[in-house]
Order: structure tokens, then C-alpha cells, then sequence
């Protein structure tokens, strides 16, 4: 496991992204994850790399009986901590892939930009199945596998002048880590195949309820226009991958997913 979120340069720059509202999490990637969850009201949250608990401050604001939210980073937890406003959020510091909880003990799972982090992915997925209570719902969201699988610290090929032509990736098929530079060299995330991250709900013995390939919520997009912001190029391939899943079992609401916010 790498804790790179406790190395001091990098959680200073992701500190900045998040609080300055700069990176896709707000206008992205959040959008996406809340759509697909199921309403909040009563449920008991397992929040998987909560960070310094953002979603879950907000899965209580909506409702949420209670939330626990697991991350490895001792900075991020501290953090979380100050911000902390009500008891029935709790952090427990731990790796995703040390973690354990009893059989049925949450409603909702929730892994916000996380299991990319994480190697062994089906064994992940298989245990929030265990977690979960009968109907309960697991939502995800990951770098979406064209990025993960990206020519080492390219990404875009740019013509002479600059301008982005083209979104550089290689050996897709061929899973296993990768190493970016992100704020710092030598990030290291997993990359897998969409097939394999579906597959790994599927085999866990999830119903796969939805897959998202969100774009920037129109706002965003409508300000990128004039501004000109690299936002747009976020239409040109998919920078994220969202998938929700429900646990056989249980009662079935009409309407599983998209409620959350009302």
C-alpha cells in the first residue's frame, strides 16, 4: 500500500485542489457519484478513502444515520477531524485492503476515487459484498482505465505550438501498476480493464444498476467555454469511470438510484 497522501509536498497540493474547488472532484465526479446513490435518509455509510470526510459530512447534512469513513492517510484523517461537526461521522485509519467490519454492517458503501489506489480489486469488491446488508448499494468511482493506462507521464501528445491532438495510451490489456507524476513523481496507481472492474461486481454476485462515463456538469462546461479552460478537453476521453452496483436481497426501492439529493 502507498500512503502518498501523507507525503507533505503532495498533500499540500491536493489540499489546495480540493479546498480551491480547482480539480474535477466538484464539477465531475461528485455529480456523478451522488446521482446514483439511493436516498440517504436512515442508512448506515461505509465511505472507503473518505479523505478528510467531505461526502460524509454531506451523506449526514442529507439524512444518513451514521457514517464511518475509512483512509490510510493520517494527514487527511487529521484533517477531517478539525472539520468534524457531528459525532456520528467516525474515521478509523486504515488501508482498504486491511480493513474488516462485520458481515451486514452497513446500507451504503460508498469509494470515491479510490480502488485505482488498490491492486487486488475483485478481493476489495468481494468484501464490501460481505459488508453489505441485503439490498444494500456499493457505488464507486475510479480514474476511468484509458487514464490509468496512459504513456507514463504523457497523457496528451501536443503538436509544436502546444495544442492538444490526441490522448496517449498503451498496453491496455496488460493490468498491473503504473506510475504517474502527480504533485510528486512515482504515484502509484493499479490499472485495470473496464471489463474487469464490472466483471469484479458481477463475480462478487452484484447487480450492476449503472455505469457512468460522466462529462462536467453544464456550469462547468458553460464557464470553460469562455474562458477557453482545458475542462473541455475532458469531453475529448473519459477521465472518470462510475459504477453502481445492489446486493441481491432486501426491500427494493422504485427508484434505487438517483434519489439522494431529492
Amino acid at each position: 500500500m502507498q500512503n502518498i497522501y501523507d507525503d507533505p509536498r503532495f498533500f499540500e497540493g491536493y489540499r489546495d485542489l480540493r479546498d480551491r474547488r480547482r480539480g474535477l472532484n466538484m464539477v465531475l465526479e461528485q455529480p456523478a457519484v451522488w446521482a446514483l446513490l439511493p436516498p440517504l435518509a436512515g442508512l448506515e455509510i461505509l465511505d472507503l478513502g473518505c479523505g478528510e470526510g467531505t461526502f460524509g459530512r454531506w451523506c449526514l447534512e442529507q439524512g444518513a444515520a451514521s457514517v464511518v469513513g475509512v483512509d490510510l492517510s493520517q494527514r487527511m484523517l487529521a484533517l477531517g477531524a478539525e472539520r468534524r461537526t457531528d459525532r456520528r461521522l467516525r474515521f478509523v485509519r486504515s488501508g482498504v485492503e486491511q480493513i474488516a467490519f462485520k458481515a451486514a454492517s452497513f446500507d451504503l458503501v460508498v469509494s470515491s476515487y479510490t480502488l485505482h489506489y488498490v491492486e487486488d480489486y475483485a478481493g476489495a469488491v468481494a468484501r464490501v459484498f460481505g459488508w453489505l446488508r441485503p439490498g444494500g448499494s456499493f457505488v464507486l468511482s475510479v480514474e476511468h482505465p484509458v487514464m490509468t493506462a496512459q504513456v507514463e507521464n504523457q497523457g496528451w501528445v501536443t503538436d509544436q505550438a502546444g495544442r492538444r491532438l490526441f490522448w496517449a495510451l498503451d498496453d491496455y490489456d496488460s493490468e498491473g501498476p503504473r506510475r504517474e507524476r502527480w504533485f510528486v513523481d512515482g504515484v502509484l496507481k493499479f490499472h485495470h480493464r473496464t471489463s474487469t472492474l464490472v466483471n469484479g461486481l458481477l463475480d462478487a454476485g452484484f447487480m450492476l444498476t449503472r455505469l457512468d462515463e460522466p462529462v462536467p456538469v453544464p456550469e462547468a462546461l458553460k464557464r470553460a467555454r469562455c474562458t477557453g479552460s482545458g475542462l473541455l478537453d475532458d469531453l475529448r476521453r473519459p477521465p472518470v469511470l462510475v459504477l453502481a452496483a445492489r446486493k441481491p436481497g432486501g426491500a427494493v426501492s422504485d427508484n434505487p438510484v438517483g434519489s439522494a439529493r431529492g
